[in-house]
């Protein structure tokens, strides 16, 4: 009768857990969907102009890569891992450096309606963006990514290592996200100068633009060590085999748990600011 009684409570126990898990999914689920639907709500031709720019980001690159080398120009770097490179970068665009509607320029205060509904923060923040990605993956990358034979890109990674590595990329960089926040939150009627030079210092400190392995002057050999070098720029590395994949994991490891800590903390203090400075 005793052991009758546990397996009826493990099962009990374990029923329980799928419910609240199926309850959570779909809360999260829907925010994504939600948000996707949003990203849309105009029309798949809205999103032409983004899917062109891109583009335009990603031809002029991938020819000055191969002018380089036929000008017989010595990089650190083979050329098939410099487009390999580029172009992952590209297709991936929205994963190598988080932009979320906290830190942006919040403009028509998208942030603030988050404090209003029960679901903490930090979820909904990461639901909600990971939606809007949907669209341009579906309309820009996965187009681009079967188009890659056609351009001589190589594809396929170099290392499997390269999926736990992107994983620490997207989780540091939403971490990243909410310590902006806070500084915006600080710094109160400055969000707009803060995001332009958000932008621009984590894109060059990253390495999405411009790889660490050709910077000049030996910079790669601290530069990579930085908390944004553990973004996009060390995913792309490992997937192209530009770096070791036991070198980089470790360092993406370290900064993850070093800015989660601090972004938690941070955030709890500066959400009290927010609030006071009118809501």
């Amino acid at each position: 009768m005793k052991i009758e009684n546990r397996k009826s409570q493990h099962r009990k126990v374990s029923h329980e857990r799928i419910r609240l898990g199926k309850k959570v999914f779909a809360k999260y689920g829907m925010t994504a969907l939600m948000s996707l639907r949003a990203r849309t709500n105009g029309g798949l031709v809205y999103l032409v102009p983004e899917v062109f720019m891109r583009l335009v980001y990603l031809v002029p690159l991938l020819f000055i890569w191969r002018t380089l080398a036929e000008g017989g120009a010595e990089v650190e770097m083979s050329v098939p891992q410099l487009l390999s490179y580029t172009y992952v970068n590209a297709l991936a665009a929205d994963m190598m450096i988080v932009n979320t509607c906290l830190s942006s320029w919040d403009f028509d205060t998208r942030s603030m309606e988050m404090f209003t509904r029960p679901m903490p923060v930090f979820g909904q923040v990461i639901a909600r963006t990971a939606g809007e990605w949907v669209p341009m993956l579906l309309l820009f990358s996965l187009p681009m990514l079967l188009l890659a034979p056609a351009f001589g890109i190589r594809i396929l990674p170099r290392t499997l290592w390269a999926v736990p590595s992107l994983f620490l990329s997207v989780s540091l960089g939403f971490a990243f996200e909410f310590i902006f926040y806070c500084i915006t939150v600080r710094l109160r009627n400055v969000s707009w100068p803060t995001y332009v030079i958000r932008s621009a210092v984590v894109s060059f400190f990253s390495g999405t633009v411009i790889p660490f392995r050709i910077l000049p002057f030996g910079m790669d050999r601290w530069i990579r060590y930085q908390p944004f070098g553990s973004l996009g720029g060390a995913f792309l590395a490992v997937y192209v085999g530009s770096a070791d994949a036991a070198e980089v994991l470790p360092v993406q490891l370290f900064w993850n748990v070093m800015i989660w800590i601090a972004a938690v903390r941070w955030f709890r203090r500066s959400r009290e600011r927010m609030v006071s400075f009118g809501g």
